[in-house]
C-alpha cells in the first residue's frame, strides 16, 4: 500500500445506490484519496427495496411483482460490490463493503453513520433536487458533522489539492468549510477566496481578507476575488470561475437560506451540486 505522508485521512466512507447503472464517480473518487493517504474505505451500498402493496383482488400478482424487483436490485447491489472490491484490490485499498435496503431511508440513515466515523464521506452528484442520491447527500451534511465530497463525473477524481477555491459569504458554514479544507489537505499550496458582490449583504459578514490573512499564515498563498452578481447566476459563476483558474476543489458551506426555500426556490446550493464540473467539498 502506498507509504502514507500523513494521517489526516485515516478514514473514508463513500455512499452507492446501485441502481440500473451504478454511477462510479464517489466510488473512484474515494479509492484515489483511499490510496494516496493510506486510508481505510468503507462503502456502502443502498439497495432499492419495495414492500408488498395491499390489493385484495390482485394479490398475486404485486407479490410476484415486488419479489422480481427485489431480487433484480440484490443482484445489482452484488454486482456494484463486485465491482467496488475488484477497484479496491487494484488501488491496494483495504476495504469494507456493506448493503442496505433503501426502504423508509435506511440508505440516508446508513450514510450518517458512516461520516460520523469517518474523516470524510464521499458520494455521488445528484442529478435532480429530490433523487435518491440528493437524499444521502443532504442527510449526510446536515447529519453527520462532517465534511462531505461530493463527487462529479465530469472530470477525473484528485488525489490531492494544491490548489482550490473557497466560496465565501463569512457565514460560519463557509468557515468550517475552510477549516475542513485545511485539516484534510493541509498541503494545499494555493487558495482563492471568492466572493460574489451583490448577492448577500457581505458588508455585515466576516471580511474574506480576515480569512485570507488567518490561511496565509498556515503558509497557504492566498488571494482574494470579488466577483459580480450581475455578470450572471451565483452558482454559475462560481463554478466557471474554478474551472478557469484551475482549482482542483470547490469549497462552500452548506445551504445559506432554509431548505424549503431552496426546493421551492431554488439557491446556489442547490444549482452548484447538480451542475458543478469540480469537486465539490462542503461542509455544515
Amino acid at each position: 500500500m502506498t507509504q502514507s505522508r500523513s494521517r489526516n485521512i485515516a478514514s473514508i466512507a463513500c455512499i452507492l445506490r446501485a441502481g440500473e447503472t451504478l454511477a462510479e464517480a464517489a466510488l473512484q473518487q474515494a479509492l484515489k484519496l483511499a490510496a494516496a493517504h493510506d486510508a481505510h474505505l468503507a462503502v456502502t451500498i443502498a439497495i432499492q427495496h419495495l414492500t408488498q402493496p395491499y390489493s385484495p383482488l390482485w394479490m398475486s400478482l404485486p407479490a410476484g411483482l415486488v419479489t422480481d424487483i427485489n431480487a433484480k436490485s440484490k443482484a445489482k447491489a452484488a454486482a456494484a460490490a463486485d465491482i467496488a472490491r475488484d477497484a479496491a484490490r487494484i488501488a491496494a485499498v483495504n476495504i469494507d463493503i456493506q448493503e442496505v435496503m433503501d426502504q423508509g431511508g435506511e440508505a440516508a440513515e446508513a450514510a450518517v453513520r458512516a461520516a460520523r466515523s469517518s474523516d470524510l464521506i464521499v458520494v455521488d452528484q445528484p442529478d435532480a433536487v429530490m433523487d435518491g442520491k440528493a437524499v444521502i447527500f443532504e442527510e449526510a451534511l446536515f447529519r453527520s458533522g462532517r465534511p462531505v465530497l461530493l463527487a462529479t463525473p465530469k472530470r477525473a477524481p484528485i488525489q490531492d489539492v494544491n490548489k482550490a477555491m473557497v466560496a465565501w459569504d463569512g457565514t460560519s458554514h463557509a468557515a468550517r468549510a475552510a477549516g475542513d479544507l485545511m485539516s484534510l489537505f493541509p498541503q494545499v499550496k494555493h487558495i482563492d477566496i471568492v466572493s460574489v458582490l451583490g448577492d448577500k449583504d457581505l458588508l455585515s459578514a466576516q471580511p474574506g481578507a480576515d480569512l485570507a490573512r488567518h490561511l496565509s499564515r498556515k503558509g497557504t498563498h492566498v488571494s482574494i476575488v470579488e466577483l459580480s452578481r450581475s455578470d450572471g447566476p451565483v452558482a454559475e459563476l462560481l463554478d466557471g470561475y474554478a474551472t478557469k483558474a484551475g482549482a482542483d476543489l470547490i469549497v462552500m458551506g452548506g445551504y445559506g437560506h432554509s431548505r424549503l426555500r431552496q426546493f421551492v426556490m431554488g439557491g446556489v446550493t442547490s444549482e452548484i451540486i447538480r451542475h458543478a464540473g469540480t469537486p465539490l467539498l462542503m461542509s455544515y
